[in-house]
């Protein structure tokens, strides 16, 4: 059974449910192996797909709050920049519909959802 994909109306805004992306990673590496074609794989990626506007605006935040000006901080802003970018790229391509390996689609979905979420939770 899965879970009801969020609402499309979600702001960018708003703060990602992180135990929801959570499943729906969990739930697209599955359907990578198992379906990847399927319907529900299609429901997966569109949720995912949802994750990436409010990952991507807290990410963008987070590299403008950023300071610093030692070599070590600069490669931090260089890495979330880089994130950000990949990130942005996935968003577009799935809006665009333009992957055609529907396993790809699914991986690069988890890959972006999963290097924002890592890039605006903080860790320590």
């Amino acid at each position: 059974m899965s879970s009801p994909a969020p609402s499309s109306a979600r702001r960018d805004g708003e703060p990602v449910d992180l135990a929801r992306l959570d499943n729906a990673v969990h739930r697209a590496e599955g359907l990578a192996v198992a379906d990847p074609a399927g319907p529900l794989a299609d429901e997966v990626a569109a949720e995912l797909s949802s994750y990436l506007p409010p990952l991507l605006t807290q990410a963008e935040s987070r590299l403008v709050a950023m300071g610093g000006s030692t070599p070590a901080a600069q490669r931090a802003r260089d890495v979330l920049a880089d994130s950000i970018r990949h990130g942005q790229a996935v968003y577009e391509d799935q809006q665009a519909a333009v992957f055609t390996n529907p396993v790809a689609r699914l991986y690069l979905l988890t890959g972006a959802c999963r290097l924002l979420k890592n890039a605006v939770v903080p860790r320590w």
